[in-house]
C-alpha cells in the first residue's frame, strides 16, 4: 500500500464521527427499526434472568422460556439487519429495497444460522484475546452484509470475513474507544439508577423498594438491568460504524462511494423505507374472577358455622401458594417424581401450545358471542324467543354486515396498494431526473472536494463578471479549501466546520509560515459575510483573491 493511499484512508476517531454525524441527520424510522428488535429481547432477557433465579416454579417451564428467548434473539438479528442496510442506504441516497417473503425467509436463515454461533465464538475469542477483534467484527459484518438480496450462507459468510480483514489496525483502535466509552456509559447509568431512589427519600420524602433495600439493591438483576440499557444506548453506533465499513471496504472494487458523491449534483429526494412489523399474538390470560359453583351457598360458611374443617384448610393453603403471584420468593424444592411418567420438554412445550391455542379459541368464540348479543340488542326485533319472520330478518340484517366489512376490507387494502404504487413511481420519475452540470452555491451541505481549484475559480470570476459577489466568495472561498486539500494539507469532510479546518492546518501546515494567518483572515472574510450581515463589495474580493494568490505561493514554496 503506497503511501498516498494510507493517507487517504479513514482514522477511527474520523470514521466515528462521520457516524455520530449520519445518526443525527437520519429519520426516526432508521433508529425505529433498530428499537423494535433490540427492545423485545433486551426486556425478555431481564425477566428470563430474575424469573429463573427467583421462581420457585422455574424447571417447570424453562424450556418453553428459553424457546421465547431464543426467538426474541432471532427477530433482534433481523432487524439489525435491517437497520444496518437501511443506514448503507440512506448514506448512499439510495431507496431501500422492497423485501419480499423469499428475501425475508433468506434473512431469517441467514441471521439464525451465523449469528447463533456468536454466542459460542464471542467468548472463547475473548478468552484467547488475539482473534477477538477479528471475530466480533465478522458478526457486527453480517449484520451488514446478509440482507437476504439474493445471497446464500456461505457468500455471506465470506465477504463478512473478507471485511473483517479491512482495516485491523482501525478495528482494534475502535474497539478499544468503544470499551472506554461503554464502561463509562455503564458507571453513568449505574449511578443513575443508584441515586435517583436515594434523591427521591431525601429530597421528597418518597420511600420506594430500592431505599428499603438500600445496599442489597447491587445485586445480579441491577447489573443486567444496567448493562441492557448500555447495550441499548451504545450499539446503534457500533452497528453504524461497522456498517460504514463495509460500505467504504466494499468500495474499493464496486467504486459505490464515488457514486455516493456524484449524487450529492441532485436534488434532494426522500427515502422510502418498507417496514415489516410482525404481530406476536399471546394467548391471553385465564380470568382472575372465579365463578360461583352451582349448588354452594355462601351463607352456609358466614354466620353459621364459624370453624373450618382442617382438611379444607389445608387443601385451600396450597391451592394459593401454588398461584404464581406468591411463587417469587418461594425456596425451591426438588419433587421426586416419577421419571417414566414426568413429561419431557418437548412434551410440556407441545402441552402449553395446545392450552394457549385453547384458551385464544374460547376467547374469540367468546368476544364474537358478545358482538351477536350486541346486534340482537341494537336491533328491533331480534329476541331469542321470538319465533317466525323475526329471526330471518336479523339474519339478514347479519350477513349485510359480514358483506359491508368485506367491502370496507377491499377498499381499505386497494387504497393502500394504490398509495403504495403512487409513491413507487414518483419515486423512479424522481431518480430519473437529469443531475445538474454544477453544484448549488446556495446548498449548506456542498462540499469542496465537488469541484477541483481551478473550477471553482473559473465560477468565481462568472459570478463576479455577472455582480454575485457574495456566491464568488463562497466559490473562492471552496477553491482554497480544494487546493488545501489538493496538496494533503487538510481533508475535507461535511461534518467539519471552519473552525476544524484553521485547527487541522495548524497541524499540518506548520512548517509554512505566515499560511495559517493567511487562511485565518481570509475565514473572518468569509463567516462575517456568508454566515452574517456583512454586505459582499468588490474589495472584500480583491482581498480575498490577494490572500488565495498568497496560500498558493507559501503551498508551492
Amino acid at each position: 500500500m503506497n503511501r498516498k493511499k494510507r493517507q487517504k484512508e479513514k482514522g477511527a476517531i474520523e470514521i466515528i464521527e462521520e457516524a455520530i454525524h449520519l445518526l443525527r441527520l437520519s429519520p426516526f424510522s432508521l433508529l425505529f427499526s433498530y428499537y423494535i428488535g433490540s427492545l423485545p429481547f433486551v426486556l425478555g432477557l431481564l425477566y428470563f434472568w430474575a424469573d429463573m433465579s427467583r421462581n420457585a416454579f422455574a424447571s417447570k417451564y424453562c424450556a418453553v422460556a428459553s424457546l421465547g428467548l431464543a426467538m426474541l434473539f432471532v427477530w433482534m438479528k433481523c432487524w439489525h439487519g435491517v437497520f444496518a442496510q437501511n443506514i448503507i442506504s440512506h448514506m448512499a441516497g439510495e431507496p431501500t429495497s422492497r423485501r419480499t417473503l423469499v428475501s425475508i425467509g433468506r434473512l431469517t436463515a441467514t441471521q439464525t444460522i451465523i449469528q447463533a454461533s456468536g454466542l459460542f465464538v464471542l467468548p472463547l475469542a475473548l478468552v484467547m484475546a488475539i482473534p477477538f477483534a477479528w471475530s466480533y467484527a465478522l458478526y457486527q459484518n453480517v449484520s451488514a452484509q446478509g440482507d437476504g438480496d439474493g445471497h446464500g450462507i456461505k457468500t455471506v459468510f465470506k465477504k463478512s470475513w473478507h471485511q473483517a480483514k479491512f482495516l485491523p489496525g482501525q478495528n482494534h483502535i475502535l474497539l478499544l474507544i468503544f470499551s472506554m466509552f461503554g464502561f463509562f456509559v455503564f458507571l453513568n447509568l449505574a449511578i443513575g439508577i443508584f441515586l435517583v431512589p436515594q434523591m427521591l427519600k431525601k429530597f421528597l420524602g418518597i420511600e420506594t423498594v430500592f431505599t428499603i433495600s438500600g445496599w442489597s439493591m447491587l445485586n445480579t438483576t441491577f447489573m443486567a438491568t444496567t448493562f441492557g440499557m448500555a447495550y441499548l444506548c451504545m450499539d446503534p453506533l457500533v452497528k453504524t460504524v461497522y456498517a460504514l465499513r463495509c460500505f467504504y471496504g466494499a468500495s474499493l472494487r464496486t467504486g459505490k462511494d464515488l457514486k455516493t458523491e456524484l449524487k450529492a449534483f441532485a436534488l434532494h429526494k426522500t427515502m422510502f423505507a418498507t417496514m415489516i412489523i410482525l404481530t406476536l399474538c399471546v394467548a391471553p390470560f385465564c380470568p382472575l374472577m372465579a365463578e360461583e359453583r352451582p349448588g354452594i351457598s355462601f351463607s352456609r360458611y358466614g354466620l353459621q358455622s364459624t370453624s373450618v374443617p382442617p382438611d379444607a384448610l389445608s387443601g385451600s393453603i396450597d391451592e394459593v401458594m401454588s398461584r404464581r403471584e406468591f411463587a417469587w420468593r418461594m425456596p425451591r424444592l426438588k419433587i421426586e417424581q416419577d421419571s417414566s411418567v414426568q413429561p419431557g420438554p418437548i412434551a410440556t412445550l407441545m402441552k402449553w401450545i395446545a392450552e394457549g391455542a385453547k384458551t385464544c379459541f374460547k376467547t374469540i368464540a367468546r368476544w364474537l358471542s358478545k358482538i351477536m348479543d350486541w346486534l340482537e340488542k341494537f336491533f328491533p326485533g331480534t329476541d331469542k324467543s321470538r319465533e317466525g319472520p323475526g329471526k330471518g330478518w336479523i339474519t339478514s340484517v347479519r350477513g349485510l354486515l359480514w358483506v359491508l366489512l368485506a367491502v370496507l376490507v377491499s377498499l381499505l387494502g386497494v387504497f393502500l396498494w394504490r398509495t403504495l404504487k403512487r409513491r413507487r413511481e414518483r419515486q423512479s420519475a424522481t431518480t430519473s431526473e437529469a443531475i445538474p452540470a454544477v453544484p448549488d452555491l446556495t446548498d449548506d451541505h456542498i462540499k469542496a472536494d465537488e469541484l477541483p481549484a481551478d473550477q471553482w475559480m473559473v465560477m468565481a470570476k462568472e459570478l463576479m463578471d455577472r455582480g454575485e459577489f457574495r456566491l464568488a466568495l463562497r466559490a473562492l472561498y471552496l477553491s482554497t479549501l480544494a487546493h488545501l486539500a489538493e496538496n494533503e494539507i487538510i481533508s475535507i469532510a461535511k461534518y467539519k466546520s471552519n473552525r476544524d479546518y484553521k485547527r487541522e492546518l495548524g497541524r499540518r501546515g506548520h512548517e509554512r509560515e505566515g499560511l495559517l494567518a493567511v487562511f485565518s483572515e481570509n475565514v473572518t472574510v468569509f463567516d462575517r459575510s456568508w454566515y452574517g450581515m456583512h454586505k459582499v463589495t468588490r474589495d472584500d474580493l480583491e482581498l480575498f483573491s490577494g490572500n488565495q494568490e498568497r496560500i498558493m505561493e507559501l503551498m508551492a514554496s
